[in-house]
């Protein structure tokens, strides 16, 4: 089971540009990779990706950039006949690969889409009007900040710069007297080029605004050492009179129906199922981190600034990874929770940069347990850990870090003694077919 995919680099990127529908393939495994189940059914027809749920990205003819620049438009409710509400956004890969290009939607406009149909935070940002980062007037949905360059100290450093500089908020005046959608406006931040010569831009439904990009360049944002880009794509949603909640697009996102992966069967950390647990394979995904699920939903919108499903940063909360940490039974099976374990930053920004140099093979560091776990519930809660770090697989994934050992004594037992199946799983013990 794995939380980062590393495409696989092809040694001369096409000069080409791909074919809309090849384009559209690489869209359609990136919005996979981030949200399992999402494209079950959907087909690529045209120059279409179209769901059986009633969403649809489209590729439209190019008309700026080079030549591999991709226009896309998302469609979230393609119901809603005859002028289907889209929003559209432009995508270039500073390496010339079209994956790059495809990636960058993905993590940007793609999950600023999912989060309209979805709406729990899974993928990218919620911000109220009235919120210190917020746009009077409208409801905000926003993606994080992606680095498009080749270093990774500059673009970590002009990420934070992009999001410090709270820059649609700080702006607000100069565009949203154009916003005229009454279902939803696409805004894209872009910030990037070379020392001497870098580019400001704000593009509001596809165009560039030329007064929010002045008011943007005005806000003296740092320049890097080298080339680099970061950007970042918003929704905002009208907030009707009275301040209640924008409408949405009536289109489902059932992702619960998603056929479960091999070998990987979970339940949630608010689960209270009573059985339907692998035999062979049993199994718990705690799906956020104690400190994390404690916050009200309000409070966890505005706190978590970054949330790919394997790292959680939550601002003045910590940061949290997802490991492995297994739990062997008399039986012979082994139990794997998915539980969330505390790092420094320096910690975690060093675990990242490991992933990014595949060389995370004999990597060892220290974290504290973030969940409680099994029938010793917080008893073992904060304790410390030592994980260790993967090879990345032959297919480019990463798998999570496993808990090693603990200095805790409660804990070190858990990990090292053999446990009864039914003590640990209790009234959910699923018996083995030879039992």
């Amino acid at each position: 089971m794995s939380w980062i995919r590393r495409h696989q680099r092809k040694e001369e990127p096409s000069a080409k540009r791909l074919p809309d529908l090849e384009f559209l393939a690489l869209v359609k495994t990136g919005l996979e990779e981030i949200a399992p189940g999402v494209t079950q059914g959907a087909q690529l027809k045209g120059n279409s990706l179209i769901s059986p749920q009633g969403w649809a990205v489209a590729v439209a003819p190019p008309h700026h950039g080079g030549g591999h620049h991709y226009d896309l438009v998302a469609l979230p409710d393609v119901s809603l006949q005859p002028d289907v509400p889209c929003f559209t956004d432009c995508v270039v890969s500073m390496s010339a690969d079209p994956q790059d290009a495809a990636n960058t939607w993905v993590q940007t406009a793609g999950a600023c889409l999912l989060e309209l149909l979805d709406r729990r935070a899974h993928f990218a940002d919620h911000t109220d009007p009235d919120d210190e980062r917020g746009v009077p007037g409208w409801h905000m949905i926003t993606s994080g900040a992606v680095g498009l360059g080749s270093d990774v100290d500059e673009n970590r450093r002009l990420q934070r710069a992009l999001l410090e500089a709270n820059v649609l908020h700080q702006v607000a005046d100069s565009f949203t007297p154009d916003l005229e959608s009454p279902f939803f406006n696409g805004v894209k931040v872009f910030y990037g080029g070379r020392p001497g010569a870098m580019q400001a831009e704000i593009r509001v439904n596809g165009e560039r605004h030329e007064a929010a990009s002045a008011a943007m360049t005005a806000l003296g944002l740092p320049e890097p050492t080298t080339s680099t880009a970061v950007r970042f794509y918003t929704l905002l949603l009208p907030v009707p009179a009275g301040g209640s909640e924008p409408s949405y697009p009536t289109t489902p996102l059932d992702l619960a129906s998603a056929p479960v992966r091999a070998n990987a069967h979970t339940h949630g950390a608010a689960c209270a199922c009573g059985g339907h647990l692998d035999p062979e394979h049993p199994g718990f995904d705690l799906a956020l981190p104690h400190l994390v699920a404690e916050l009200s939903e309000a409070e966890r919108r505005r706190r978590v600034k970054s949330d790919t499903g394997a790292i959680i940063i939550a601002e003045g909360v910590g940061n949290f990874l997802k490991v492995r940490l297994p739990i062997r039974l008399d039986d012979g099976r082994t139990v794997v929770y998915l539980a969330w374990v505390y790092l420094k930053a320096a910690v975690i920004d060093d675990f990242v940069q490991r992933v990014r140099d595949d060389n995370l093979a004999g990597y060892r560091f220290e974290g504290l347990l973030c969940n409680a776990i099994g029938p010793w519930g917080e008893d073992v809660l904060r304790s410390p850990v030592v994980l260790g770090g993967q090879r990345i697989n032959e297919d480019g994934s990463v798998p999570h870090s496993e808990v090693l050992e603990s200095s805790d004594p409660l804990l070190s037992k858990v990990l090292t003694e053999t446990w009864p199946a039914a003590f640990v799983l209790g009234d959910r013990f699923p018996h083995s077919p030879s039992d």
